[in-house]
């Protein structure tokens, strides 16, 4: 299997912080090349789930596999090319403060490309910037931006390496309405591309017109995963409230009619 083609399953997974069980016994393996949405109420752990995924939080118990091998137990060099292959948008952005916003964007590249050239550097960050739609001065720093630019700076420099699995913690929290379109298109040309995206998310159009797969949180543990279409046509009163909530504004139109009715993702 190449280094771009990654499986990740999680067995059995606890994480516990001050005491509390915020992810109880998880095994949910993630399915490749499409779109998954992990929803559920406010503190249920998507975030934790999304960050344990991507082993930036290590479990308490259980194991994260990536291609059928511990996450743990896994060479420095096998970890590098796993990290290549996936990104990580974070809720906030995640910027470093006392970098410029292209010092931010060139680390993921000085890092994984040490031969990198100055010009193909400058190439990657104008190429991918352009595309994200950013206009900004790359000579500023994160707090002489808005926090939706942020957010676009943080999709650009997880998209620096072309990663073919994208983690994305609520892309719709802290950005204007500017900002809201063209990060709903970023997702859908990269669900286009055929990336494996697993994002957590309360934006009804990101759901309801990108997913494939959904799982469903509740009270710390998966309540629920499968197709979208069996999830949200489910009688289970505990998923109806938590799909009613998410999808609370386009519940009763179909794919086509939220096309018409939202340019943005045009």
């Amino acid at each position: 299997m190449s280094d771009s083609n990654y499986s990740i399953e999680l067995k059995n997974i606890t994480v516990i912080k001050n005491k509390n069980t915020v992810l109880d016994d998880i095994s949910f393996k993630v399915p490749e090349g499409i779109t998954t949405i992990i929803v559920g109420h406010i503190g249920c752990g998507k975030s934790i789930l999304l960050k344990t995924i991507n082993s930036i939080i290590v479990p308490d118990s259980g194991k994260v596999l990536i291609n059928g091998k511990s996450y743990s137990s896994m060479s420095a060099s096998a970890i590098k090319m796993y990290r290549k292959s996936s990104g990580f948008i974070f809720q906030d952005g995640a910027l470093w403060a006392n970098k410029t916003i292209y010092q931010n964007l060139e680390l993921p590249l000085l890092y994984h490309f040490p031969d990198i050239t100055r010009k193909e550097v400058n190439n990657k960050i104008k190429s991918t910037l352009d595309m994200l739609g950013y206009e900004e001065d790359v000579n500023k720093r994160p707090a002489d931006i808005s926090s939706g630019n942020c957010k676009l700076i943080s999709f650009a420099r997880a998209l620096m390496t072309d990663p073919d699995i994208l983690m994305i913690d609520s892309p719709e929290t802290s950005i204007d309405f500017s900002s809201h379109g063209k990060i709903r298109n970023i997702i859908r040309n990269l669900k286009a591309r055929g990336k494996t995206l697993i994002i957590c998310t309360y934006d009804e159009y990101i759901t309801s017109m990108l997913a494939d797969y959904v799982v469903v949180l509740f009270k710390n543990r998966i309540y629920a995963s499968g197709q979208y279409k069996d999830i949200v046509t489910s009688n289970d009163p505990v998923i109806r409230r938590i799909m009613s909530h998410v999808l609370d504004k386009v519940s009763n139109f179909d794919g086509d009619i939220l096309d018409l009715m939202n340019p943005d993702l045009s």
